[in-house]
């Protein structure tokens, strides 16, 4: 039977998220003052805040920029309570699709790489389904304990795309209860890390994203490192435990 492509719009609001290592006394300057002086220390390498310490933890002398303080998680998503929509198209002449990848390739060119057969009035907005949850959250009560680091967490949250997914079928149609996806929850938003279809994951085609700043929100918190790694494990398909998470699901699978 011949193969069927349904391309999913992932969502249109999310954005990109850090979390990483700051100096003590970076936390201690910021922890009580304003979220909106941080945020514009944080966009102008500290400009007007002189006798702010600099944030890196690895070079004191060096004012990091947000998006470079990232040594715990860094990411571009929607946020997890978006809907989507799948559409169903047909590659053109010439065209293929890398499932690994995520990628279409050949064609005349230009991005011209499939028709859309599904009209937009049929495209019906799906709530995801999640099949596991990573927890990123801070605990400022943890300062000064073993183990334990100064954070901070930060959104630019926007309007837009944020990559789209293909499922490829051998000629069934889309089946919205094979379709899971794996959420990380942090202080500052619940974000889809990874796309899953019939237990396979799914490659991010990110090259029609677009999106414009809604705004931005900063955190600054204390993470428990040894329970960091213990905890937070994001799903992939080598980990040796990934069957479990199907198991309760196998009647729809």
């Amino acid at each position: 039977m011949s193969k069927r492509y349904f391309k999913i719009n992932t969502g249109a609001y999310g954005g990109e998220i850090t979390c990483g290592e700051v100096t003590p006394e970076f936390y201690e300057y910021w922890i009580d003052r304003d979220d909106s002086d941080l945020i514009d220390a944080m966009f102008s390498d500290g400009e007007g805040f002189a006798d702010s310490p600099k944030p890196c933890a690895d070079d004191e002398d060096y004012w990091s920029a947000w998006h470079q303080l990232d040594n715990f998680h860094h990411g571009s998503a929607p946020y997890s309570d978006n809907t989507y929509r799948v559409t169903e198209i047909s590659l053109k002449s010439d065209v293929t699709y890398d499932a690994e990848y995520g990628e279409f390739e050949g064609g005349p060119g230009g991005y011209d790489y499939f028709d859309e057969l599904t009209d937009w009035e049929d495209q019906a907005n799906l709530d995801y389904i999640q099949i596991a949850s990573q927890e990123l959250y801070g605990n400022r009560d943890n300062l000064g304990k073993s183990g334990c680091v100064p954070v901070l967490f930060f959104h630019s949250a926007e309007k837009g795309s944020f990559g789209e997914v293909v499922v490829v079928t051998d000629g069934a149609d889309f089946n919205p209860a094979k379709f899971r996806v794996d959420i990380i929850e942090t202080d500052v938003g619940e974000f889809i890390e990874s796309y899953w279809y019939d237990k396979k994951q799914l490659p991010v085609n990110y090259d029609w994203c677009d999106s414009r700043g809604k705004g931005t929100y900063c955190y600054l918190s204390v993470l428990d490192t040894a329970d960091h790694e213990k905890w937070f494990k994001p799903l992939s398909e080598d980990m040796p435990e990934l069957q479990e998470y199907w198991e309760a699901d196998e009647d729809v699978l």
